[in-house]
């Protein structure tokens, strides 16, 4: 074969692990963002309160994160594609058993436990660090934030879709057909392995995979600026369990009907993939702790609307758009810092270890929130604590010095 025709046989490959990449990412955070929209379809069909399901989620959340560095590991000891066929398997567990249960118990364990350890398998840092080897490091940045922007596409087509579904035919049903997507991601994950086999190119130094998840951890641990970086994303999860635990039920509590207020959840799918994409594009003009810096700034700004805007139906959409740009926008400065810092092999591990203090941010917010709703406060005290914390997050990532210094 020509030369050319290599170039175009390795383009091709490229745009497929792309698209590939994303379908898995996408799917998994139509799932991931949509609990609230899930809660009410499994208040009356388990027969448990809002508090105790919100106690649920936010073990989830707390899976998510604990789970990330396990993962991470396993994918430097196995594979990243061995770890996202365990996260299909657990995640359709999780969707199948969950609304036939009747106890905390089993709610816990399947809802709580089992589909959110699954999702973790489907995460950003895992499938990133399936694809990066076909990549090469200097694709990563811009792709970081096409990958990412897949999560706002699977909101936006999974938030009406579950909504319906609940409405017209019941949480069984519905969790059950979007169970399905996860099986047509096995034939995905094998063939992007298969990719990873004959990968264009070969992360640099694989043989750090061998150091231990405690020395990989203290090294990074000793970094001022990682520190820094857990800390702001710890708000950051604060900030998106309100979006995926308590809005749809805020917009309820408005007077705002179910199906406007799924379409706006679909605006902010939208908006995330937009702000995603423009973020994977500017981590490549401007330093990316400025950049993230300034999405924490925004945040902070978006709260003050939220909870001055007349709560109106176009209040929904016009929240949801603002709230949707800064939503994941987090993520590529985020882990590019992360790659440029410590390298691209170490990436899904540190990753998923900054993630803990992201889904801890998320499970005191999701259970915060429950407990407010439940005794009558609202949600507007979570609103104020958000707006502080993203100050202080702007703050704090605004500080960051080194990012180019790479840690050997």
């Amino acid at each position: 074969m020509n030369r050319e025709g290599k170039n175009c046989q390795e383009l091709l490959q490229i745009v497929v692990v792309i698209i590939a990449a994303c379908l898995v990412h996408g799917v998994m955070q139509g799932v991931h963002d949509n609990y609230g929209i899930m809660m009410t379809g499994l208040l009356p069909a388990t027969g448990m309160d809002y508090a105790s399901i919100s106690f649920c989620i936010g073990t989830g959340a707390l899976v998510y994160g604990f789970a990330q560095p396990f993962l991470g590991m396993l994918a430097l000891r196995k594979s990243n594609v061995f770890v996202i066929l365990l996260g299909i398997v657990c995640t359709i567990a999780g969707l199948m058993v969950t609304p036939h249960c009747r106890s905390f118990v089993s709610l816990f364990l399947f809802f709580g436990l089992i589909l959110p350890f699954g999702t973790t398998g489907l995460s950003f840092g895992i499938v990133m660090g399936a694809i990066i080897p076909v990549l090469g490091e200097r694709r990563a940045a811009l792709v970081s934030g096409i990958v990412q922007a897949s999560a706002g596409i699977g909101d936006a087509l999974m938030s009406p879709a579950l909504e319906g579904m609940i409405s017209g035919f019941g949480i069984h049903t519905a969790m059950t057909v979007i169970s399905v997507p996860f099986l047509t991601m096995i034939p995905v994950a094998l063939w992007l392995g298969k990719a990873n086999k004959i990968c264009v190119v070969q992360p640099r130094d694989n043989s750090r995979s061998s150091e231990s998840l405690t020395l990989i951890l203290k090294t990074a641990l000793r970094d001022r600026d990682y520190r820094l970086l857990v800390i702001g994303f710890s708000t950051c999860g604060f900030y998106m369990a309100i979006m995926e635990s308590h809005l749809f039920s805020q917009f309820l509590s408005y007077g705002i009907s179910g199906q406007t207020a799924s379409l706006a959840l679909t605006v902010y799918g939208i908006a995330t993939m937009a702000g995603a994409v423009a973020i994977g594009f500017l981590d490549t003009k401007f330093r990316m702790k400025n950049i993230l810096a300034g999405i924490y700034a925004m945040r902070a700004i978006v709260s003050v609307g939220v909870l001055l805007f007349p709560k109106t139906a176009g209040f929904s959409f016009l929240s949801t758009a603002l709230l949707g740009l800064s939503g994941d926008a987090t993520v590529p400065p985020t882990s590019g810092i992360i790659s440029r810092k410590f390298g691209v092999d170490k990436m899904a591990v540190l990753y998923g270890f900054t993630l803990i203090g992201h889904q801890i941010g998320a499970f005191i917010s999701t259970n915060l929130g429950g407990i407010l709703v439940k005794n009558g406060l609202g949600y507007e005290p979570l609103w104020i604590i958000n707006m502080i914390l993203a100050g202080i997050a702007a703050a704090v990532t605004f500080s960051i010095s080194r990012e180019q210094e790479c840690q050997r």
